[in-house]
């Protein structure tokens, strides 16, 4: 048998699995689930109470060996075995309200969320890769297409000036083409190319502006996705927390309604095994007392036959009791009966026989009655009696000592 460790309430696993299936070898119907719920603990705490075990529902080294060292034993030849002993009392068995509170903690256990799943994730990583990938800034003038734009504007626009500069310096040689109008042409060309490098600056800086703009459009995504992100798990955090929260109540009040039934439980199961004791101390006083008053009969008849058989003798007078009065063997009440002091005077009752038994007694008779009585019972007892039947007026006031005596064990006189 493999060691579980301890498993209570609340516990999970194949260790409350195996825990009740001994439970179940051992008369309990329990849910084979692993599921260590309401019903499973008022089981154990059963099985430890009627196995004199601590009664905590806990499941340690001592009721993991009582019930393991069970299951050995019952798992012997069963033509050996001797048939199980009806329990004695009643099985616990958890009341609706218990199986109501556990089906309840069930349902919360059922209602708990699933695993964070971020909708932003994915794309949150996309963009901050973008961001830490991004080359650096380069600007490269040939694959500037503003920058190729304006250099054939102004190659056409400087063609253009050359033309009519060298236009005008012919012009002024009578309208032939010369060296001279050729170089001014070529200045007026070259002037306004000038113009062209003048822009490049400019054009640089408004491509790094459009560099960091774009930078800064991807820091502005991935703080938006952020941000999103952060409200999406608070709010799943949220919900799992107001879950952890009904199952703490739920278990909770499980744990206390199973406490509050197996209380209960258990003071009806004393009540009842209290109320048995009674019984059989009645019935065990009652044998003992009958067997006294048997005794004292014996006794006396003993008693009759030697004082009978002496009564022939010489000038010794020997007292005789001539009286055919019942002697205790014949007694009907009982000491431990309260009735037994307020009906002695009614007729037609038990106690009022035994009043008039009583009335025949001498001083022998009540010394031996008391004596029987303390024999059987008690001293105690025979004294309480005593001075209940003194109180009531019963024992004549010049046999009480004699009654005394016998109660508390004198010797008796003849």
């Amino acid at each position: 048998m493999a060691n579980y460790g301890q498993v209570s309430y609340g516990s999970k696993g194949s260790g409350v699995t195996e825990l009740q299936k001994l439970l179940n070898n051992n008369g309990y119907n329990l849910s084979v689930d692993g599921d260590f719920g309401a019903k499973t603990q008022a089981a154990v705490k059963d099985y430890q109470q009627k196995n004199g075990l601590s009664v905590d529902g806990i499941v340690g080294t001592n009721t993991w060996g009582a019930l393991t060292k069970a299951s050995t034993a019952s798992g012997g030849s069963s033509s050996s075995a001797a048939a199980p002993a009806e329990p004695k009392y009643p099985a616990y068995k958890p009341s609706d309200t218990v199986t109501q509170a556990d089906a309840l903690l069930q349902q919360q256990l059922a209602q708990k969320p699933g695993a964070y799943q971020s909708t932003w994730e994915g794309q949150l990583k996309d963009t901050i890769a973008q961001i830490l990938n991004r080359e650096q800034f380069q600007y490269d003038l040939n694959g500037d297409a503003l920058y190729q734009q304006m250099k054939d504007q102004y190659i056409n626009q400087g063609q253009m000036a050359m033309m009519d500069t060298m236009g005008k310096a012919a012009a002024m040689t009578g309208g032939y083409g010369n060296s001279y109008a050729q170089s001014v042409g070529q200045q007026a060309y070259q002037e306004h190319l000038k113009g062209l490098n003048d822009k490049v600056p400019e054009l640089y800086q408004m491509a790094l502006n459009q560099y960091n703009q774009e930078g800064q459009a991807l820091y502005d995504q991935a703080s938006l996705m952020a941000g999103m992100e952060d409200q999406e798990y608070g709010r799943y955090m949220d919900q799992l927390t107001n879950y952890y929260t009904e199952l703490g109540l739920a278990q909770d009040e499980a744990r206390y309604q199973a406490e509050l039934d197996y209380g209960r439980y258990m003071d009806k199961l004393g009540l009842d095994y209290q109320m048995e004791r009674d019984k059989i101390g009645d019935q065990q006083w009652q044998k003992t007392f009958d067997e006294g008053v048997r005794q004292y009969n014996e006794q006396m008849a003993l008693t009759k036959s030697k004082s009978s058989g002496s009564g022939g003798g010489g000038g010794t007078t020997t007292k005789t009791t001539t009286s055919t009065v019942k002697k205790p063997g014949t007694y009907m009440g009982n000491p431990k009966n309260p009735a037994y002091n307020t009906n002695l005077t009614d007729t037609g009752t038990g106690n009022a026989t035994q009043h008039e038994i009583f009335k025949t007694f001498d001083a022998t008779d009540w010394e031996g009655y008391f004596s029987a009585l303390r024999t059987s019972k008690g001293k105690s007892t025979a004294e309480f009696e005593l001075a209940q039947l003194t109180a009531a007026g019963v024992i004549p006031q010049n046999m009480v000592d004699a009654a005394s005596r016998g109660a508390r064990g004198g010797q008796m006189g003849h």
